[in-house]
């Protein structure tokens, strides 16, 4: 079941929220809708489940499955919907949760209650909580009441399932676990799916492809590699993680840097023309002796807590100051002190024009 939404603007009063926004899902595809708060993923979101309408409705649309439902209310549209904060009904059991929206069916459309039993009894299983059927939401954790909500919203057996912030409410560790059973989950029931997260690691490691939005657009959508290894623009660039800026000048497809030639990719701007180059803390090279094109720093601090280590410097030349990760073999190996002399050669260098934004 694919899903489309074409030249989608959504105003509320002089917010843009969506600004003639399109995007295309396909069938079975699992795409997270990343970006910043006020980016428009929520509203994006709320528009294929038809709990917001476009406002220029002449010219866009909404298609399930090639169907156009953009005039469609949410209750015909048969999505399902999960929010971050469960929704469930304290008085209900686990089961009954889940049984809900069958339940409320009218009767023409009602399930027999045989097969509501078998489909929240196969539903319960899929997430590994069968044993606890008979539990109110108060008694779980929330880990346990979010896999509720989603079982909830699958078992009306909907065309397209939609996730606000689905783990927003719950702590790190418990977050990783939640995306690791989503991720299996998905490829379990292959409904096409569509979930919205502020948590870029989050986005990375759950999706078949990501659309981050920026301003009520999309700025770049593609596979988790795509968007990190070419991102679009220096916003995908710095909002999928850390990095750091060097101004310079291109030269001959490179880029110069306080005297020093650096290689580039995809370089971008004119001949002696000023750039900014983008390298990512895990990209700089930390040596006490240079071998090939490199700046002087010196280290101003370090901190080796955790799976690396991170190391602040500062540029002899211009005083920038700049982060570098290392593995913890390579820091134990170099033993950076603070005030120490080093060297640093920049890798994997991507060059925008200096008329960039973040």
């Amino acid at each position: 079941m694919s899903v489309e939404v074409k030249n989608v603007t959504k105003k509320f009063g002089n917010f843009t929220a969506l600004d003639n926004v399109n995007l295309k899902v396909e069938s079975g595809e699992l795409v997270a809708l990343l970006g910043p708060s006020g980016s428009g993923k929520t509203t994006l979101l709320r528009t294929i489940a038809g709990l917001e309408f476009p406002d220029n409705t002449g010219e866009a649309q909404v298609l399930f499955y090639g169907e156009d439902v953009t005039q469609i209310p949410a209750s015909e549209r048969k999505a399902g919907f999960a929010f971050q904060h469960y929704a469930l009904f304290r008085h209900m059991s686990v089961f009954e949760n889940i049984a809900f929206g069958l339940r409320v069916r009218p009767k023409a459309t009602r399930p027999p209650e045989t097969e509501i039993r078998a489909r929240v009894e196969k539903l319960l299983k899929l997430i590994q909580l069968d044993p606890l059927a008979n539990r109110f939401p108060s008694q779980l954790s929330g880990g346990q009441r979010q896999r509720v909500a989603l079982a909830r919203a699958l078992a009306v057996e909907p065309k397209v399932l939609l996730l606000d912030e689905p783990f927003g409410a719950l702590d790190a560790k418990v977050r990783k676990e939640l995306r690791r059973w989503l991720r299996q989950l998905h490829d379990e029931i292959h409904v096409t799916t569509l979930f919205v997260t502020h948590d870029q690691e989050e986005a990375l490691e759950v999706s078949d492809r990501v659309a981050i939005l920026r301003a009520g657009k999309i700025e770049q959508i593609g596979t988790p590699e795509e968007i990190y290894d070419r991102p679009a623009s220096p916003f995908v660039y710095d909002f999928l993680g850390n990095v750091n800026l060097f101004h310079g000048r291109m030269k001959d497809g490179a880029v110069v840097i306080g005297g020093t030639e650096f290689a580039t990719q995809d370089a971008a701007g004119e001949q002696d023309s000023e750039a900014v180059a983008f390298v990512r803390p895990h990209d700089i090279r930390v040596t006490r002796q240079a071998s090939g094109p490199a700046l002087a720093a010196t280290v101003i601090r370090s901190n080796a807590a955790g799976p690396v280590a991170n190391l602040e410097l500062k540029r002899l030349d211009s005083g920038e100051q700049f982060t570098v990760q290392l593995s913890k073999e390579l820091f134990q190996e170099l033993q950076p002190k603070p005030g120490e002399q080093v060297f640093v050669e920049l890798k994997n260098v991507k060059i925008f024009s200096d008329d960039y934004s973040i």
